[in-house]
């Protein structure tokens, strides 16, 4: 997105002029020829080349880091300022084509490094560091001038972008500047230090210049594996926006600088309206489609220190860091639901995307990112009650709110009365076309409210202590079809959601034992699906719980994998078996390379840990394939099957032949 504010707008145009000015300066102060092009010149003049072409993302929020910096130090040792300005100019003019960057964009970072490097031309001059360029041999006393050539590169480079930043997304410029100030100047420093050595050795023996772009080459490999696993934990694949568990860092952060001053901060939730409607009529891939629009749309019209984030199927977030109070936050609301509201062209069908927002501000409705989440899905709720559209938190909207206990109340007597039913999606193994597993999901259809989604009665339970009561309904139903699936000759096990609540129960291992013992089952007949998110708070319960349930036999397997906190660390820890890829990135392989880079990256990642891979929303032959070919143990989506209710799914074995006793026909 293009973002053309009038301060940034006036800022680029005058670093653009400076920096080109510089440029034309110094190239007339040397008669506008520059050299001995000697072969290190051209040399040390491709690896700066290299190094643009083939920047890394740098962990975090620094952005991306090129290597072509010890290179142009070293020109600048050896040749002097007019030489690496030339050369850096031409090498990110090229580097910057090539990546199709905007004009503007492109005329701003040849600006801002030249700006940069004769910032340190000037101080090495000064400071008597041009012992190379006289012809001299490096002495120990030039090392300070060098070293001080360096910071000046570095505090013009780094406060001329940053402030751009600062500009572009409406931040503080002196916090933004003091962000990740200690990483960038430790990453600089090094690839500085670098600059020296190259130099020395371009002029004794060049042939090993080349070999120094190796272990460069290395550490941006491994750097670009680090980022598509951090990409994989804080972004959601489909829309590429912050998934939930970015959101809460960034809205941690806003809340601390929120303390420290005098504004407030908001968080809006926002709920798409007959969502799944779109879905069943137009299929699921056209509800992407109308997703990452959504998205799209959302970005577009906040600003840009704003945060946007997917934390559900159909929900979204803004972060509004700050704000003067409640009348701004309603402002944004509207004016998100406006531009949501303009005409969609979704498969050839015009939509109007109507959607409900909950807004919750601190420090009025909670003093912490989950409390401010919380009371802003219970004003969203309201607002789709009320068909209000915006809703603004309150006291009456409490877990003891009239309607609130009204929908608790029904769902404890759905809960008594057995009400709750389960429908079951097959997963099949890849090799050999054999069923793998089945996959429990309860669904909820109240005589007077009407099918009621999981994602609201499964979080209601949550809150309100149903949730143990609603696991035991699911496994006491699960594990029941499941004996009866074997006498009938089907050895196959089921699937059940783990809630995180119940991992941090110590009495849940007990609680499934007495399941299977009553169903005349053996632990390997169960799974349990965990989420990531249910390894954060009590680590020490969840590691003893999941202890407990391996000693029963019942195999774990994580859910939603890469979607939310990231467990990488305690994969190996907690000997889980396998890995359930999120359709959110299956579902994209085909049309977007970096979700396969994500699920082979999994499947790589899983295969090393010694776990099982299945993958969810498989929906069409050829992502099917492309998973074979990449190595994925099982998959699980409409392809194989609709999730369906247990007598018809015994009817769908046993007319596929799909159970574990042959291949499927």
């Amino acid at each position: 997105m293009s973002i053309a504010r009038p301060p940034f707008a006036l800022y680029l145009r005058l670093v653009s002029a400076a920096g080109l000015l510089v440029l034309a300066i110094v190239l007339g102060a040397e008669g506008g020829s520059i050299g001995p092009l000697e072969a290190e010149f051209w040399v040390l003049a491709g690896l700066v080349l290299v190094g643009e072409l083939f920047p890394i993302q740098v962990h975090g929020q620094v952005g991306v880091e090129t290597f072509s910096t010890p290179f142009g130090f070293a020109l600048l040792l050896i040749y002097g300022t007019a030489e690496v300005l030339v050369v850096q100019a031409a090498c990110s003019l090229v580097a910057d084509v090539i990546h199709r960057r905007p004009a503007d964009r492109i005329l701003f970072n040849v600006a801002q490094l030249s700006l940069s490097w004769a910032a340190a031309g000037a101080v090495l001059d000064l400071l008597g560091g041009s012992q190379l360029a006289h012809g001299e041999p490096l002495e120990a006393n030039a090392l300070p001038a060098m070293a001080a050539s360096a910071v000046a590169f570095f505090a013009v480079n780094s406060g001329i972008v940053r402030t751009a930043e600062a500009l572009v997304q409406d931040l503080p410029l002196a916090a933004h500047q003091r962000e990740d100030l200690v990483f960038r100047g430790w990453s600089a420093g090094l690839l500085f230090g670098l600059g020296p050595p190259v130099a020395v050795i371009a002029q004794e023996w060049l042939y090993l210049v080349p070999l120094l772009a190796l272990p460069m080459a290395a550490v941006g490999r491994a750097s670009k594996q680090a980022s598509v696993m951090e990409r994989l934990a804080m972004y959601d694949t489909l829309t590429s926006l912050p998934n939930r568990s970015l959101l809460r860092q960034r809205g941690a952060a806003a809340l601390q600088r929120a303390r420290a001053g005098e504004h407030s901060v908001a968080l809006l939730l926002l709920d798409l309206d007959r969502f799944r409607d779109v879905n069943d009529t137009l299929g699921r891939s056209q509800g992407d489609v109308l997703l990452v629009e959504v998205g799209r749309r959302l970005v577009s019209s906040s600003r840009g220190s704003d945060s946007v984030g997917r934390v559900g199927a159909d929900q979204f977030a803004l972060l509004l860091p700050e704000i003067q109070g409640r009348q701004d936050a309603v402002a944004a609301a509207a004016n998100l639901l406006e531009e949501l509201n303009r005409p969609l062209a979704v498969a050839g069908v015009t939509l109007r995307v109507d959607a409900s927002v909950g807004i919750a501000c601190f420090p009025a409705h909670g003093e912490d990112v989950d409390g401010l989440l919380q009371r802003a899905e219970a004003a969203m709720y309201r607002a789709k009650r009320a068909q209000s559209k915006i809703e603004v938190s309150a006291p009456e909207l409490d877990e003891q709110a009239p309607l609130r206990l009204a929908l608790v109340t029904s769902l404890k007597q759905a809960l008594e009365a057995g009400l709750l039913e389960l429908r079951y999606q097959p997963n099949v193994r890849l090799a050999g076309e054999r069923l793998a597993g089945l996959e429990a999901l309860a669904r909820w259809n109240d005589p007077t409210l009407g099918a009621v989604p999981p994602s609201t009665f499964i979080p209601l339970a949550e809150r309100t202590g149903l949730i143990r009561p609603l696991t035991d309904h699911v496994l006491q139903v699960a594990l029941s079809d499941c004996r009866r699936w074997r006498s009938e000759g089907f050895d196959v096990p089921v699937a059940v959601n783990v809630s995180p609540r119940s991992l941090h129960d110590p009495g849940f291992p007990a609680s499934v034992a007495a399941h299977l013992e009553r169903a005349g089952l053996e632990g390997r007949a169960l799974e349990l699906e965990i989420t990531e998110e249910s390894l954060m708070g009590d680590q020490a319960q969840a590691r003893s719980t999941l202890a407990e349930l391996r000693a029963l036999g019942v195999r774990m397997a994580i859910d939603d994998f890469g979607t939310g906190y990231s467990s990488l660390s305690y994969l190996s820890e907690l000997r889980v078996h396998s890995l359930k890829i999120d359709r959110s990135f299956v579902t994209r392989m085909n049309v977007e390379p970096d979700s396969e880079a994500i699920v082979r990256a999994v499947i790589e990642l899983a295969r090393n840990l010694g776990l099982e891979t299945v993958a969810e929303g498989v929906e069409d032959a050829d992502v099917r394939t492309r998973l074979a070919r990449l190595g994925c143990d099982c998959v699980q989506g409409f392809l194989i099957s609709r999730p369906l209710p247990a007598g018809q799914l015994l009817g769908w074995m046993l007319s596929e032949g799909a159970g574990a006793l042959g291949p499927r026909r």
